[in-house]
C-alpha cells in the first residue's frame, strides 16, 4: 500500500529521541525537609525518583503507575508522614511502598485488579482499587498490608484526600466516569478510627465535582467544580462542612477563584493555609497561579505552556512544566527554571512553534492547535499539505503540551491541525457535553471541516492534499472521516472501536461504562449503536486506510482492529493491519513508536507529498516491508 523507501527518512532519528525523551509525570514534596518525589518516564518505563536539593536517585527499577488524565489527577505516589517511606502504585497495580533510605520495596496488596490512587496519613493508606469492584475505596494497613473496604456500592471514588477531620474523596455514579456528574465526600474518623459511613458535603445535579483538597490547619476543604459552566475553586471552612456532614443540605463555599472562559483546576494549599495554588486552562495553554482564599489572583506563567500538579515546596510554588519543545520535567515557578535536570535536551532548535485559531463549524466555535512546518509557513501558496489529528477520550483536549507525534510532521513539512471538537474538555461544561447523544454527529463534522478550515486560516496550506489519523477515540474519528467524507486521501487508524455492538463485550468497565452514556442501554438503543458505529461507513470509503493496534489492549481490544479490517476486505478497500506484540492502549516501546508512525509517514508521503524524495532518502531493507 506505500514504499518504504520513498520519502526522506532524516527525520525518523528525531522520532526516536522525542518518544523516548525524559518526561517527567508527577511530583510531591516530603512533609518534612525539600526533598522531592517523582515519578519520571525514560524510554518506555516509569519509575520513582528522588530529589534531595543536590542529587537525584532511582527508587524503583521495575516501573510504577503514574499518567496525567486531565487537570484533577489522581496521586499515585504518596509520602508518608514520618517524611521516611513513600507508597506508590507499581507497573501491575499493586500498591507498595519504598524505604527513601535504603530502597527497600515490599508490597502491600495482592490483588488481581489494579488499584488506582491513594493517600497516606495517620491512619494508614486510602487507596481506589477495581478489586473489590470497580473504584471502590479500601484503607491498608502501611505495616500489615490488612485491608478495611470504606465504600463498595454504586459509586466511583477517586482521589481520597486525608484531612484532620477524616478522609475526603470525590465519587460518581458508574455511568457519569466523573465527566458528567460528581460529589464531595467525607469518611469521618471517631474514636480513632475512620468511619465506613459517608457524609455528602457537596452535590448539585448535573454538576462535576473534583479535586478535594482539605485545609492544612483542619479548616475545611477546598475544591473545583462546574456547577457555573466553567471549572472554579470553592471553599467550604470547618463550620460549613461540620453543618453539611450533620445536614442533608451542601456545604455553604465561597469562590476562591474563577475566571470567565476558563477551566480552574488542581487547587493546592500553601502550608500556611492563606492562599491557593491553582491550573488555569484557556484556549489550549495551561497556566499556573496563585489566589488568596479572599479572592485575589495572580498567574506566574505565560505564553505557549502546560502546568500541571502544583505543590509547594519550602514556600515556593512548583509544577511540573511541559512545552511544545520541552518535555514535561519538575519546575519551579516562582524563578521559572527546572528544578530537576533531564536528558531531554537540545529540541527547541529542531521542532516547531504551535499556533492557533478558531473556526465555526455548526454554529460552534473550534479551537483548533497548529503545528506549521519547522521554521514557519513558507510564502508560497498552497505548498504545505496537511493532516488533521483528532484526540482520543473523546472527553480530552489538545494543548499547547508535549507532542512528539505533531513534532514529527512538522519535522517532515506538513501542517498538523488538532481541532477540540465538540466533546473536547477544557473549554466549560456545554462544550464538554456537546457530543452527547450525538458521537459521529457534531463531532464529526467539526473535525471534518478542520482541514478546510486551516487552509483558509493559513494560505500556505494546501487542503485537496489532506490525510487524518489519530488514536483511540481519534482513531474511530478517522474511520468515520473516511467513510462520511470525501476531504481525506488517507488516513492512519491507531487502536480505535469501529464496532460499537460487538465492542462492549470485549472492553474493560469503563469503556462499557461509556457505551452506555453515550449511546444508551442495549436494549432499548441498540440501532444507536449500529447507527454510530464507523464500521457502517466502509462501504463509502474510497482512500486507503492504515490500522494500528497493540495485541495487548484490553481498553480496545484488537478484535476491533480485525473487524475493521475483515470488512474493508469484504468490500475491496486499500487497507493494511499492523499488530503489535506487547503492547497496550498506546504504544510505548521505542522500536513500536518508530515503526508505526514511519508506516504513517510512508502513507502520507505516497498520496499527499509532490516529489516527497528530496534525494537523502535511504532505502529500507527488504525485511523491513
Amino acid at each position: 500500500m506505500y514504499r518504504r523507501d520513498l520519502r526522506d527518512t532524516s527525520h525518523d532519528g528525531l522520532l526516536a529521541d522525542m518518544a523516548t525523551a525524559d518526561a517527567a509525570v508527577q511530583a510531591a514534596p516530603a512533609p518534612d525537609d525539600d526533598r522531592i518525589a517523582y515519578a519520571l518516564t525514560r524510554e518506555d518505563q516509569t519509575d520513582l525518583w528522588l530529589h534531595d536539593g543536590s542529587a537525584d536517585a532511582r527508587l524503583t527499577s521495575e516501573g510504577i503507575s503514574a499518567m496525567r488524565r486531565g487537570r484533577g489527577d489522581t496521586q499515585w505516589f504518596a509520602w508518608n508522614p514520618d517524611g521516611d517511606r513513600i507508597a506508590y502504585i507499581d507497573a501491575a497495580g499493586t500498591l507498595s511502598k519504598v524505604d527513601t533510605e535504603t530502597g527497600t520495596v515490599e508490597e502491600l496488596t495482592h490483588h488481581d485488579d489494579p488499584d488506582l490512587g491513594l493517600a497516606w496519613g495517620e491512619h494508614g493508606v486510602a487507596a481506589v482499587t477495581n478489586a473489590v469492584s470497580r473504584a471502590a475505596l479500601v484503607l491498608v494497613d502501611p505495616d500489615t498490608g490488612s485491608q478495611q473496604v470504606l465504600a463498595d456500592d454504586d459509586y466511583l471514588y477517586a482521589d481520597p484526600r486525608w484531612g484532620d477531620d477524616g478522609l475526603y474523596a470525590v465519587r460518581a455514579p458508574h455511568r457519569s466516569l466523573f465527566d458528567f456528574a460528581s460529589e464531595l465526600v467525607r469518611f469521618p474518623i471517631e474514636g480513632g478510627d475512620v468511619v465506613d459511613e459517608p457524609a455528602v458535603l457537596f452535590h448539585e445535579d448535573a454538576v462535576r465535582v473534583q479535586t478535594p483538597r482539605p485545609h492544612p490547619d483542619g479548616d475545611g476543604v477546598a475544591f473545583v467544580h462546574d456547577a457555573a459552566g466553567f471549572d472554579a475553586i470553592h471553599y467550604a471552612d470547618g463550620k460549613a462542612v461540620a453543618e453539611a456532614a450533620d445536614g442533608t443540605a451542601s456545604a455553604q463555599t465561597t469562590v476562591v477563584h474563577a475566571a470567565d472562559g476558563t477551566e480552574i483546576g488542581a487547587p493546592a494549599w500553601h502550608p500556611d493555609g492563606d492562599r491557593l495554588a491553582f491550573t488555569a486552562t484557556r484556549k489550549a495553554r495551561a497556566h499556573v497561579g496563585v489566589a488568596d482564599v479572599d479572592g485575589d489572583a495572580d498567574l506566574l506563567s505565560e505564553g505557549d505552556e502546560k502546568h500541571t500538579g502544583p505543590f509547594w515546596r519550602d514556600g515556593a510554588l512548583h509544577t511540573v512544566r511541559g512545552g511544545p519543545t520541552t518535555p514535561p520535567q519538575v519546575w519551579n515557578a516562582e524563578v521559572g527554571e527546572p528544578v530537576v535536570a533531564t536528558g531531554a535536551v537540545g529540541f527547541e532548535d529542531r521542532l516547531a512553534n504551535p499556533t492557533a485559531f478558531t473556526f465555526r463549524s455548526g454554529g460552534t466555535e473550534i479551537h483548533t492547535v497548529v503545528y506549521p512546518p519547522v521554521g514557519g509557513f513558507p510564502d508560497e501558496a498552497d505548498s504545505v499539505p496537511v493532516l488533521v489529528h483528532p484526540h482520543g477520550g473523546p472527553t480530552a483536549f489538545d494543548d499547547f503540551g508535549w507532542d512528539y507525534r505533531s513534532q514529527y510532521f512538522a519535522a517532515l513539512g506538513y501542517a498538523v491541525a488538532m481541532p477540540n471538537y465538540r466533546g473536547s474538555d477544557g473549554y466549560g461544561r456545554a462544550h464538554r457535553m456537546a457530543n452527547d447523544g450525538d458521537w459521529g454527529g457534531g463531532d464529526l463534522d467539526d473535525v471534518i471541516d478542520a482541514a478546510e478550515a486551516t487552509a483558509d486560516a493559513f494560505p500556505a496550506v494546501d487542503a485537496d492534499r489532506a490525510g487524518v489519523f489519530g488514536g483511540s477515540g481519534g482513531g474511530l474519528m478517522t474511520v468515520n472521516a473516511l467513510g462520511n467524507s470525501d476531504v481525506f486521501d488517507a488516513g492512519a487508524a491507531f487502536y480505535g472501536v469501529y464496532d460499537y455492538e460487538t465492542f462492549v463485550d470485549d472492553t474493560d468497565d469503563i469503556g462499557w461504562q461509556l457505551m452506555k452514556r453515550e449511546l444508551g442501554d442495549l436494549a432499548t438503543d441498540l440501532e444507536n449503536y449500529r447507527e454510530a458505529s464507523p464500521i457502517r461507513t466502509v462501504p463509502d470509503i474510497e482512500d486507503p486506510v492504515l490500522v494500528l493496534h497493540g495485541e495487548e489492549d484490553t481498553r480496545v481490544p484488537i478484535s476491533q482492529s480485525e473487524q475493521l479490517c475483515n470488512e474493508l476486505e469484504k468490500h475491496g478497500k486499500r487497507h493494511e493491519l499492523q499488530r503489535y506484540a506487547e503492547e497496550p492502549h498506546g504504544f510505548s516501546q521505542r522500536e513500536n513508536v518508530v515503526d508505526a508512525y514511519t508506516r504513517v509517514a510512508d502513507l502520507f508521503a505516497k498520496y499527499l507529498r509532490i516529489d516527497p524524495d528530496d534525494g537523502s532518502s535511504r532505502p529500507h531493507r527488504p525485511d523491513e516491508e
